[in-house]
């Protein structure tokens, strides 16, 4: 019974796991692909795995003053920088677009709603202190 629900678990673990990899492997092969366009850009050969220390000696070799490392790395990440702000402007849109429909469908009403209890609500009071006020002046008459 334990083993079983221990097994169940592990299970919808893994899952949930394989679900989540599913969904980030193109995102990082897709950040992977524009690393190595930058690096190559920058003079970094990126046909074969190198280490770390390999590709900044690249780097600097084809790029001696920094002037040059600059100049190349702004040419290296502009295509880059624009797919980003491109990508954020319209998750900005999507997302303002998505908040809006959110107030129309969900929040407005209940706004509405309670706004139209609250003047109900006020009506009501205002009636009962009207109706009170003559009982006390013909009170205090007598």
């Amino acid at each position: 019974m334990i083993r079983d629900s221990i097994k169940s678990r592990f299970e919808s673990v893994q899952a949930a796991g394989k679900r989540l990899e599913d969904q980030l492997r193109p995102q990082l092969d897709k950040a992977s692909a524009e690393l190595k366009k930058v690096l190559a850009n920058m003079g970094a050969d990126v046909s074969e795995p190198r280490s770390l220390s390999e590709v900044v000696s690249q780097i600097r070799s084809k790029n001696p003053t920094f002037r040059e490392l600059t100049l190349r790395l702004d040419v290296a990440t502009y295509d880059l920088r624009k797919k980003l702000w491109w990508d954020a402007n319209m998750m900005t849109a999507y997302f303002t677009d998505k908040a809006g429909k959110t107030y129309q469908a969900e929040v407005r009403p209940k706004l509405t709603e309670a706004r139209n209890r609250a003047e109900s609500e006020a009506r009501r009071l205002i009636e009962q202190v009207r109706d009170l006020a003559p009982s006390r002046t013909g009170g205090e008459q007598e």
